[in-house]
């Protein structure tokens, strides 16, 4: 009798091991199936990339080349390379050709589990995005984004672009292969005379006179001051290091500036202010204010979300001007909402005032007030409504609440 109070678990225990070993079948009878299909593709483009070629020999790829070059073969018209990359999901194969002389023949995309509106948009045929790239080379190389398709058509140019560095290395020369964030961080590490510090961007409430950009170390170890193309630290005692061309003058009053600005709260939120999207507000000990904001964007107007906000930080000054701008979390589609976490977008807000700030559309229906590509409204992201709506709703609302505080005389 107790033996029956197993017979459940036993039956599915053993329904279990017959599924993973049927899956694991199913999975080594397809998977040389699916790779010869591949193949069979991949010849079959050697001369769609590269027409003039004749006879292709496949070159060993080793480390020397970007990750995700995974084959390539030398003609008598030039070399053609297959690279692998992610877009809005994993496994797109896309093979290019170039020529003797270094410049895009033709791409196509042999492979991909993209969804299908957004190959529709990047590669309707070998016409799609082929007719972009071609005639390009590695020097005047610029990525295409396609609206709508943002982490497909980032992932084409993405494999495009190693397909021209193979071609360099291929032929003998050397090809930088480090991300913009990591030559960021090399950068900033050499200019304070450190050794794998990370180092963030300073969110700015304060206006720093002839200074592009600011970077702290997360040791604590000082900050670096980036002037045009030029790298200058500042230890945290002050001492200033590769100082270069630039003023000293300049980069102390700056560091001088950060050092001594102070963030006080303003405990009491004055009557008429936006509450629900206007979390905290700071105040700078030069008049600047500082708001923490929850905005409602994809996540929490559409019954698809999860209810998660989109938490910004925002900065204004005395004068009324955007001083920067930040998104802290969000939870925004990934490819269409995810791009009001960029630099690039943060930019956009940079020296806007209240007037500058229009909210796009009166309602966020998505069947009736689309963000186009055209659209040319600060914040304004292409393909992600809800997200345009609610961020450009937030940086209003923290307008109306420096109004308010203006007017009424408000201090910490």
């Amino acid at each position: 009798m107790k033996f029956a109070h197993f017979k459940p678990a036993i039956v599915l225990c053993s329904i279990c091991i017959a599924v993973g070993l049927l899956l694991s079948l199913v999975n080594m009878l397809t998977a040389p199936i699916i790779q010869a299909a591949t193949d069979a593709a991949a010849n079959e483009a050697l001369l769609v990339v590269l027409p003039d070629g004749k006879t292709f020999e496949k070159i060993t790829i080793d480390d020397s080349y970007p990750a995700i070059v995974k084959e390539g073969y030398r003609s008598d018209a030039g070399f053609v390379f297959q690279m692998s990359v992610t877009g809005k999901s994993s496994g797109l194969i896309i093979m290019c050709g170039i020529s003797k002389e270094g410049k895009i023949v033709g791409t196509k995309v042999i492979a991909d589990q993209e969804t299908d509106s957004y190959a529709a948009k990047v590669f309707p045929s070998v016409e799609g995005l082929d007719g972009v790239y071609k005639d390009m080379d590695l020097s005047g190389f610029a990525p295409h984004l396609v609206a709508g398709a943002t982490l497909t058509s980032k992932a084409y140019g993405e494999a495009i672009k190693a397909a021209l560095q193979a071609f360099a290395i291929a032929n003998g020369g050397s090809v930088d292969l480090r991300t913009p964030e990591q030559i960021l961080q090399e950068n900033c590490n050499a200019a304070l005379g450190t050794t794998g510090v990370t180092f963030s961007r300073w969110f700015a409430t304060e206006i720093v006179e002839g200074i592009d950009a600011v970077y702290t170390a997360a040791d604590n170890s000082g900050r670096v001051y980036v002037i045009g193309e030029s790298f200058i630290g500042v230890k945290a005692d002050g001492t200033v290091v590769n100082l270069g061309s630039a003023s000293e003058a300049v980069i102390k009053a700056a560091d001088a500036l950060i050092k001594a600005s102070t963030l006080t709260e303003i405990t009491t939120i004055p009557e008429g202010i936006n509450t629900k999207t206007v979390k905290k507000i700071y105040v700078t000990s030069t008049g600047n204010y500082v708001f923490e904001l929850e905005a409602k964007g994809y996540q929490s107007l559409t019954s698809y979300g999860n209810g998660t906000p989109i938490k910004i930080r925002l900065s204004i000054s005395a004068e009324g001007k955007i001083i920067d701008c930040l998104t802290v979390s969000h939870a925004e589609s990934k490819g269409f909402g995810d791009v009001c976490a960029t630099e690039e977008y943060y930019e956009e807000f940079r020296g806007a005032s209240a007037s500058d700030i229009t909210v796009s559309v009166v309602s966020p229906d998505d069947h009736l007030s689309q963000i186009t590509p055209d659209n040319t409204d600060i914040g304004a992201i292409s393909g992600a409504t809800f997200t345009t709506y609610g961020y450009q709703k937030a940086v209003k609302a923290a307008f109306e609440a420096y109004e308010l505080l203006i007017a009424g005389g408000e201090e910490a």
